[in-house]
């Protein structure tokens, strides 16, 4: 779904969209189905869904990626997600991976404040649940910084798609080779500066090889030393440039190590073969911190390719791009009895994390890409321990606080009596006890005189 607002004038100057879209289409296989819709106050479709399954099919939507324009007045994103969601509702094909790509410059525009912030909302509540139920994913691209990029990015989010910003028209092949990595996570060659190897199983190869400037002219080295370029190449080479790419296509390469030319870094290989390199990863987010556990085989026709000298001399690694732009390799050393590579990692943010692996030996290269999206469980107050870590800040804090408090609380204390020593207790016990026996004996004498006196003091009565 391409804009063709006026706007795009000035923001496509050079109508960049056009070749990154047609790339795009090039890229699809036989199987796919595809429709152009162009949009401005309204959205139609200028092709309809239909198979790439033939040349004159792939050169019918083509032509039609030709005739998106920038003459609209508006901006109507809601008109073009209505139109992708009814097309492939009618198409009865939703059970195929349905994804829309929504390209747009600006906001919501049709000439009314009120009735675009209406619009706006109706996306949130109304489309994007329709969109979600029948799993179509959304990969919007913004043209310019002004564009409603949180609305882009929420589109993006909520259907599990992706969302790219074009700082600049000559990079959006790029960001349209990104989109087809990771809605088709096609079989790819490693490129180590600018080479690649091709073996025997490669039927075809489709590089997308970038250019330093408008004037550069790529060409292609085969391994027998033969340079191939847009004038000159033979009959099984499709060349197709454009002023910031080319991008071609050899059918039946030649066995061994090819050379691009006078190109860009950051280019591609794409390959169809017998032999692929196939992935599956599982994500347990039931521990606390989720673990990925990623295999990655060989496979020939269905079957898996069991060929051990092939796996012993591979070298296996797993690049990962974390949310933040990080790129972090690890090894794969892990081989199973099954033939399968395993690597294990435990994803630290939230966001999309991008996924290489790459299999590499001297006859023989493979690459695959993917991506997922981790989010990490909040831990609720009461999961939270009660103590902090041993070595944590906030423990240190509270422990130097705590004798504070302690200090201040025997400060203000009355000073305790001391107690008195033994002899002194001793002196204190010894006349306690002498003062009881003169209180006895003076008791006794006292009780005999009058013990004595009371007869004689009766017989005188």
């Amino acid at each position: 779904m391409l804009d063709s607002s006026g706007s795009m004038k000035f923001t496509d100057p050079n109508e960049l969209r056009k070749p990154a879209a047609k790339l795009f289409i090039q890229l699809l296989g036989k199987q796919d189905r595809t429709s152009v819709v162009s949009f401005s106050s309204q959205a139609w479709p200028i092709t309809f869904l239909s198979q790439l399954e033939n040349p004159q099919q792939v050169e019918q939507a083509l032509v039609a990626t030709d005739k998106i324009s920038h003459k609209g007045a508006y901006t109507n994103i809601h008109a073009a997600l209505s139109k992708g969601l009814e097309l492939l509702e009618n198409s009865q094909q939703l059970q195929r991976e349905p994804i829309l790509i929504l390209m747009s410059d600006g906001k919501i525009d049709v000439g009314d404040d009120a009735k675009s912030a209406t619009l706006r909302q109706q996306i949130i509540s109304e489309l994007l649940p329709q969109l979600v139920k029948h799993n179509i994913k959304v990969y919007s691209i913004a043209f310019t910084e002004a564009s409603d990029q949180q609305l882009m990015q929420q589109i993006a989010d909520v259907t599990n798609g992706r969302y790219a910003l074009a700082a600049s028209d000559d990079v959006l092949h790029k960001v349209f080779s990104k989109i087809f990595e990771q809605a088709k996570e096609p079989n790819m060659l490693p490129l180590d500066e600018n080479r690649f190897v091709v073996d025997e199983s490669i039927s075809e190869v489709t590089i997308i090889a970038n250019k330093k400037s408008e004037k550069s002219k790529i060409e292609l080295r085969s391994p027998q030393g033969n340079n191939y370029s847009a004038s000159q190449h033979s009959a099984n080479i499709n060349w197709f440039v454009s002023s910031s790419f080319d991008m071609i296509t050899v059918q039946k390469p030649q066995v061994g190590e090819w050379s691009i030319l006078f190109s860009d870094d950051d280019n591609r290989a794409y390959i169809v073969a017998d032999i692929k390199l196939r992935t599956q990863f599982e994500l347990d987010r039931q521990s606390p911190q989720p673990e990925l556990i990623l295999r990655a085989w060989f496979e020939q026709g269905q079957q898996t390719e069991a060929n051990q000298a092939l796996l012993e001399n591979m070298q296996v690694s797993l690049e990962i791009e974390h949310p933040d732009g990080r790129i972090e390799t690890l090894p794969v050393n892990e081989l199973n009895d099954a033939g399968e590579f395993v690597v294990h990692f435990k994803p630290d943010m939230n966001g999309f994390y991008g996924a290489t692996m790459i299999a590499t030996s001297k006859t023989f290269q493979r690459q695959q890409t993917f991506s997922f999206r981790n989010t990490l469980p909040e831990v609720l107050p009461e999961e939270q321990p009660e103590e902090p870590l041993a070595d944590s800040p906030t423990e240190a804090t509270a422990t130097e606080t705590e004798a504070e408090a302690e200090t201040e609380t025997t400060a203000e204390e009355p000073a305790a009596v001391e107690e008195p020593d033994l002899a002194t207790a001793l002196l204190y016990f010894g006349l306690f006890n002498l003062l009881l026996l003169i209180i006895a004996v003076n008791g006794f004498f006292i009780y005999r005189h009058f013990k004595k006196n009371k007869p004689e003091q009766s017989d005188a009565d």
